[in-house]
């Protein structure tokens, strides 16, 4: 019997009945598929995470014993007086004693032995299996600027420099530990020196690739910046970060991966990119930084639960088939009121809450249709009158919020110059929340008509709590500026007055200064603000020598200090916000310091105006279109003088 599924109500009784079923089937083999995938799942996993502990357990082994080694030859030198000639027995006995170990340098601070001269590094190898030593130092060869030796004495602990290829007579894949030692002098501490040991990595190369899960699977070695120290693919190794894969790849994801990887964090994570569908499980190398990787095919995972569910939808649709027959024959003869009730819901569809329903005189499952229908069209009549109220609320908000960014924005100045019949100074600023309203803040006015007071600052946070503390506290400044000459009692009471009822315990980063415009003379206090940059003619650029105080609001007797300097004619001074040099791109990289110090070198002739927008453009050119995290806030002085 055929049945005319778009008219026949019986036919729609059918169809709804068969539904039903196919939803129940489908239930029990989604159930089925979940707990026997999720089973897979944590089978594969537990066995990845045991592949992986187990290659930790032996990599560790290694690099903790070359750690070891280390720290001992440091106790050794900082507990007994040194024998400058003895030292290169030292670094033979530690590479003859440890076949992975290639090399081994005692690097002296400057001038530790005077009668060796500035550089001393006495450097033990293995070439061709055979030891030799020699001296390294010099100005070709200036290890103090090398990282092996600079970054270890520079952050005072251990250090594992990034993987390199040695072409020399190694010719492997190596990494360097480093580690500091001092002399001590009563309670002075100071570098005497660096272990620098050279280990080969053919060890490692050996472990990892020795790891296989499933047919395909295989393991993978990350350094801390994300190079390949280890994988199948020869051609990744040392010449690929993770990083730089994930952009010729175009994944955003793979890249958020390896950052994870970078924290020292372990995962079971799925990644999938075109015909690429893997399962990567990954856990850190605690002592060199380095992460470890497990990669293998999804497919492969599911290849068993896969060959199940096909099975079962094959009987599935048969069972389906006789279920179909068999209801159509009963439900044709039994049903036949709902062609008007269809035509209802239809209009129900189309929007029409309010439309009538068909009367249902019998008290069966068409009586509990229409009344499920008649409590869809109120529940649905009253959600899209919430959802209009909920969406009025929602523009007020806006509207109040950009209201709140203009009242901000006309707080601070914004008439360029400010002052034109004062030529001994100029001024330009600028303030770019990164949200609809921020926190930054900066000032200018006239104390009396030799002295400018100038101020910027950075509050904790976001939004419209950050707006209003950065409101407050410009307003204190307005107030206590004119009773207070001094920079330091200016910044005491904005710091005592912040400080009572402060609940939230918000603070504001603030830099302010008090320039006689006659003479360039000038006291500033920082209280925990990034150090503003004076730009001389002749193009020298520095950082300001700041105190280094506390910022304002946290304790509200804290006593701050206050420097002085004085600026010759044609001098500049930048002022601004962590939003500057802390602006980041895709890469996660920083605007920086370096790169603001570089790009006011080249404007040190340049307009306040000018300085300030070349400083936006390079920042913008940074982030090349990634998010604004911070608020960006700049301010730059000329001064003239007579």
């Amino acid at each position: 019997m055929a049945l005319k599924l778009t008219k026949s109500l019986a036919s729609r009784i059918v169809y709804y009945v068969l539904t039903f079923c196919i939803f129940l089937f489908l239930i029990s083999l989604s159930v089925f598929y979940f707990f026997s995938k999720k089973s897979i799942e944590d089978t594969t996993y537990e066995n990845a995470l045991s592949l992986m502990q187990n290659t930790v357990y032996k990599t560790e082994q290694v690099l903790l014993t070359t750690e070891k080694i280390s720290n001992n030859y440091k106790y050794l030198f900082e507990s007994h007086q040194l024998n400058c000639d003895s030292i290169m027995f030292y670094t033979w006995l530690i590479v003859k004693n440890n076949p992975e170990i290639v090399g081994c340098a005692i690097a002296f601070a400057p001038e530790f032995f005077p009668e060796k001269g500035y550089y001393f590094s006495p450097y033990t190898y293995r070439e061709n299996g055979e030891l030799h030593s020699t001296i390294l130092g010099s100005a070709e060869y200036d290890y103090f600027v090398m990282d092996w030796y600079l970054i270890p004495a520079t952050i005072e602990k251990t250090y594992w420099c990034e993987p390199y290829y040695d072409t020399g007579g190694v010719d492997a894949l190596i990494t360097t530990y480093s580690i500091p030692f001092y002399r001590y002098s009563g309670n002075e501490r100071t570098l005497a020196g660096v272990i620098a040991i050279d280990l080969s990595l053919e060890w490692l190369t050996d472990i990892v690739s020795s790891v296989h899960i499933f047919e395909t699977g295989y393991a993978s070695v990350i350094s801390r910046n994300g190079t390949f120290v280890t994988h199948p693919n020869t051609d990744l190794i040392m010449n690929q970060t993770i990083f730089s894969w994930a952009t010729e790849l175009g994944s955003p994801h793979l890249r958020d991966i390896g950052r994870d990887m970078q924290a020292g964090n372990t995962n079971f994570v799925s990644f999938k990119h075109e015909k690429l569908n893997l399962i990567i499980s990954y856990t850190p190398l605690v002592s060199s930084g380095w992460s470890l990787a497990v990669v293998f095919p999804r497919s492969e995972m599911y290849a068993p639960l896969t060959r199940i569910s096909i099975v079962l939808i094959v009987l599935i649709v048969v069972g389906l088939g006789l279920l179909t027959f068999i209801v159509a024959k009963i439900v044709t003869r039994q049903i036949a009121p709902l062609k008007y009730f269809a035509k209802s819901a239809r209009e129900v569809a189309d929007g029409n809450f309010d439309n009538k329903l068909p009367e249902i005189t019998t008290e069966d499952e068409m009586k509990d249709l229409q009344n499920s229908f008649e409590h869809m069209q109120k529940d649905l009549k009253t959600y899209i009158e919430h959802l209009k109220e909920t969406t009025s609320a929602k523009e007020k908000i806006e509207s109040e919020l950009r209201i709140a960014r203009e009242i901000q924005m006309g707080m601070i100045p914004k008439i360029f110059p400010p002052f034109p019949d004062i030529p001994e100074i100029d001024i330009y600023a600028m303030l770019e929340p990164a949200k609809e309203v921020g926190g930054d803040l900066y000032d200018f006015f006239l104390i009396d008509e030799k002295h400018l007071c100038f101020a910027i600052g950075d509050v904790s946070g976001k939004g419209v709590p950050a707006s209003l503390f950065m409101a407050v506290t410009r307003t204190l400044l307005r107030s206590a500026a004119p009773k207070q000459q001094s920079p330091k009692l200016i910044v005491e009471a904005l710091n005592k007055s912040l400080s009572y009822n402060n609940e939230s315990s918000m603070f504001v980063t603030f830099f302010l200064g008090i320039i006689n415009i006659e003479t360039g003379y000038m006291q500033y206090t920082n209280a925990g603000h990034n150090p503003p940059v004076i730009i001389h003619e002749n193009g020298d650029v520095k950082m300001f020598d700041v105190t280094k105080d506390i910022p304002i609001g946290l304790f509200a007797e804290h006593e701050y200090e206050e420097k002085e300097m004085t600026f010759s004619p044609s001098d500049r001074i930048f002022l601004y916000t962590d939003g500057v040099t802390e602006a980041e791109n895709w890469d996660a990289q920083l605007y920086s310091e370096e790169k603001l110090l570089k790009c006011l070198s080249l404007a040190n002739k340049s307009e306040p105006i000018e300085i300030v927008m070349s400083v936006a453009r390079d920042v913008v050119i940074h982030v090349n279109d990634y998010l604004q995290s911070d608020d960006l806030t700049m301010m730059c002085i000329i001064y003239y003088g007579k």
